[in-house]
């Protein structure tokens, strides 16, 4: 196997890592690249995310462990600054920016020091070699940083850490909202399927990215078309991966508009009432009923009262 570079390598300044450490500098240049090219902006600031597992792709030679401590020291210093804005709660992707004012401080205290230790014996030579180092330590840090360390991506997302020509993929984290989703549908399938073998969760989790990043869909619109789908008859069976989701999105949700209208159009028809064909013999009936009511109301109980008690009297003056 061929050791030698033979793709794009890691790059960082000696002045960087002389002032806070060659692992620490590595780190800080990579965010630096990320956030030069990041188009999520918060607070005014561009921030970058992404899982433990995803920064360890980024820097497989260490251990994840090792990798932690040194983003924590960056953290500790406050050059790092870490956030959370995800969507979820559960999530608890951190998101990193720098610090830029703490860097710049903390280079010109180191080039006091190095000032300091100048003596008035140095050759002309050394002065002249000296004044040309100062000229280059008073470069602004975010310039000297402006050299990406990373590789040349050729994804259209500037948090995509795959390639062309390379095999590595982006590794989603269970706890990310986009594995999540995945997992989300794929529950819904295994309660109709459950023998429906288990997907390719980053794969899936990759296609829920993309309907965020590049499709604008929020979490809350995934979630229900991944309820809705799969509580339908037919898209139940027509949509069984994030990929075919994805696709037919657009027409889930025309559908979806189209049943809800006509659902509104049938429960306002309800509220006024059907009009039915009432048959002849229904109305006869009715008016029949009615002549005999009306008949009923006629009556004067007080008068045939009166009628009643003449005839007992005359029946009596009889009897006498």
């Amino acid at each position: 196997m061929n050791l030698l570079i033979n793709e794009p390598p890691l790059q960082v300044l000696p002045t960087l890592a002389s002032e806070i450490g060659l692992n620490s500098a590595i780190v800080l240049q990579q965010v630096h690249y990320w956030s030069r090219v990041s188009t999520n902006v918060r607070d005014g600031h561009k921030w970058v995310y992404k899982t433990i597992d995803e920064w360890h792709e980024e820097f497989p030679f260490w251990s994840k462990r090792t990798l932690e401590r040194v983003i924590q020291s960056l953290e500790d210093i406050e050059i790092l600054v870490a956030g959370n804005y995800n969507k979820l709660k559960m999530d608890r992707t951190k998101w990193y920016r720098i610090k830029y004012e703490t860097l710049q401080e903390l280079h010109e205290k180191a080039k006091r020091q190095n000032d300091g230790m100048q003596t008035d014996k140095m050759t002309d030579s050394k002065t002249t070699n000296c004044q040309i180092g100062n000229r280059q330590n008073d470069v602004n840090v975010s310039d000297k940083m402006a050299v990406p360390i990373t590789r040349e991506y050729t994804e259209t997302t500037t948090e995509n850490t795959q390639r062309k020509g390379n095999s590595r993929k982006r590794v989603y984290d269970e706890s990310s909202v986009h594995y999540q989703l995945a997992n989300r549908l794929y529950q819904k399938i295994l309660i109709d399927d459950p023998s429906f073998k288990q997907p390719n969760m980053n794969t899936w989790a990759d296609s829920m990215r993309l309907m965020m990043e590049q499709d604008n869909r929020t979490v809350e619109q995934i979630e229900y078309l991944i309820d809705w789908s799969q509580a339908n008859a037919f898209w139940k069976t027509n949509i069984l991966s994030t990929k075919k989701l994805r696709e037919k999105a657009t027409t889930l949700i025309r559908q979806i508009k189209a049943d809800k209208a006509k659902s509104n159009a049938t429960t306002s028809s309800y509220r006024k009432g059907r009009q039915e064909v009432v048959p002849d013999w229904f109305h006869k009936r009715n008016e029949e009923n009615s002549s005999s009511v009306e008949v009923s109301q006629e009556i004067d109980f007080e008068a045939e009262r009166q009628k009643i008690l003449e005839k007992l009297g005359s029946a009596k003056e009889s009897a006498k």
